[in-house]
């Protein structure tokens, strides 16, 4: 999104947006007028420091290089143009651009990559437009995605729709290239009219936001939320927002907002029967978290800021007694990482065991930077466990959440191998998840019940380096990065800082597993 000045300087400046603008207007229409705001200079954007979104953009680019490498191989460089950006961001280098694609297309080129479009308000860069058998024109958009999304279905639309403006004949059909290396076919009739109704109503609404003066407002009814983006939470905290207490959802929210409850702080001293709402014990949960989130209740206790209260529940009790063989395991994964000769995704670099020892306790880590390196990570893995219970028969290996469980199962699947003992782990209650326990057994002053919230109650120093599951999957590609180009000593470096925060995690579990204990003494 961006202003081009118009030649007839009566006019106000032309809005132009793009096929991503109004694909994310779809979802979200109060960030698309945050968006607004700032070019109008009347807020300041949010500062979000997004390392995640960062990675998945390098590797969205490897993978649209990638495509082009193949279709040069497929048709012959000379028969690939690509069109470079404006090397002027005006509204006469953008015409260049435009017109050069259409010349392009015209003089029947096998494929253009990054055709540039301008017209009517839109600016955009198509992926790759290929020419079919039968004298059309495909539009081919690359997708680290693994299945197709409405949203790429849209942006499939939106290039469709620009060449047939133009007067080029366009095939049925789009396509989309997909992380996996698999191309998957959609029929545009069924895309083209959500992509314009998208288009025409963000339009409207910027268009109308823009002859005001004023900044827009959360809360205003004129526009659709979807109350996940950057915007909608920094503008749900700065309001106080029902929505923040832990377990809220859309439905009730509206309920309470129809009822004019809009803060979590009016939600925690209402009644709810006065405003018209029948309670049910959801209702009843969610305003005693609204209380303890506000401040307003009486709790158990609070360390270091965060406060809880500890529920009548058996699931306390139910924790195991502790055995000097206990196991506090965590895994470190990188979804994104793709094998180079099989094309499969994902891989469990990091499998982090902290066990007791004499002198407190020792950390193991089975470690894979391949598919074979995984698998035998996994063998591995088992087989620790299976020596160490044939010394404590009563051990238990707990973690957090339920990825560990999902994760060995899905290994144990992809090689054939230890699906038995896994399986074994699990359905004999070995492997212990401490967040059932904690879900069942407290309630704290936080809306997230991540492990990372609840350190505070029980390992007050704090984390440093990498904090968190992005940091690790940052780290791991910035490892990988630095192997490919010899760097091997920085590589070391960045691993070690890996090993480091699975460690913390792992012992962030043993630590939370003895604070629970101790809530029932």
């Amino acid at each position: 999104m961006f202003f081009l000045p118009n030649p007839d300087r009566r006019v106000p400046d032309d809005l132009i947006v793009s096929a991503t603008d109004i694909v994310a207007g779809s979802v979200c229409e109060f960030a698309a007028v945050r968006k607004l705001d700032v070019l109008l200079g009347r807020i300041r954007g949010v500062q979000e420091d997004d390392a995640m979104a960062a990675l998945t953009a390098a590797l969205g680019d490897k993978h649209e290089a990638k495509v082009l490498g193949l279709l040069r191989d497929e048709f012959g460089s000379s028969r690939v143009y690509e069109v470079k950006p404006p090397r002027t961001f005006d509204r006469a280098g953008l015409k260049d651009r435009h017109r050069e694609t259409i010349q392009a297309l015209r003089d029947g080129y096998e494929v253009i990559y990054q055709g540039s479009f301008f017209d009517a308000g839109f600016h955009g860069r198509a992926d790759f437009l290929i020419l079919q058998e039968d004298g059309t024109y495909a539009v081919f958009d690359t997708k680290l995605a693994r299945s197709a999304k409405t949203e790429a279905l849209m942006q499939l639309a939106a290039y469709a729709d620009q060449l047939r403006n133009a007067g080029i004949p366009v095939h049925t059909d789009g396509h989309l290239i997909l992380g996996t290396d698999e191309t998957t076919s959609h029929p545009l009739p069924e895309s083209i009219p959500v992509f314009n109704a998208a288009r025409d109503r963000l339009r409207a609404v910027l268009e109308a936001h823009r002859l005001g003066s004023r900044p827009s407002t959360w809360g205003d009814p004129r526009w659709m939320t979807c109350l996940k983006c950057a915007d909608c939470k920094a503008e749900m905290e700065a309001a106080d927002d029902v929505m923040l207490v832990r377990r809220m959802n859309r439905s009730r929210r509206a309920k309470l907002m129809q009822a004019g409850i809009k803060t979590m702080s009016m939600f925690a001293a209402a009644d709810l029967t006065d405003a018209g709402i029948k309670m049910d014990p959801l209702w009843a949960e969610l305003q005693e978290q609204a209380r303890l989130q506000s401040g307003t209740c009486e709790v158990d206790g609070t360390i270091n800021g965060v406060s809880y209260v500890v529920l009548d529940n058996p699931a306390l009790v139910a924790i195991p007694k502790p055995d000097p063989g206990d196991i506090f395991f965590d895994f470190e994964g990188d979804p994104l990482w793709q094998d180079p000769s099989t094309g499969q995704w994902g891989i469990e670099y990091l499998f982090g065991l902290v066990e007791f020892a004499p002198e407190g306790h020792e950390f193991l880590s089975f470690t894979a930077h391949s598919l074979e390196e995984e698998r035998q990570a996994l063998i591995d893995f088992i087989d620790h466990v299976t020596e160490r219970r044939a010394t404590y028969p009563g051990l238990h290996i707990y973690h957090y959440a339920q990825y560990e469980v999902s994760a060995l199962r899905k290994l144990a699947r992809r090689h054939g191998v230890m699906v038995d003992e896994v399986e074994e782990l699990v359905e004999t209650g070995v492997l212990f998840d401490l967040y059932e326990t904690v879900k069942g057994s407290v309630r704290i002053s936080d809306r997230s019940f991540s492990i990372k919230k609840l350190e505070p109650l029980y390992m007050p120093a704090g984390r440093i380096g990498v904090t968190n599951a992005v940091d690790s999957m940052v780290q791991y590609s910035i490892y990988r990065d630095a192997v490919d180009q010899g760097q091997l000593e920085t590589a070391k470096s960045i691993f070690s800082s890996i090993k480091s925060y699975n460690e913390y995690d792992c012992i962030s579990t043993w630590k939370l597993r003895d604070w629970l204990i101790n809530l029932t003494r």
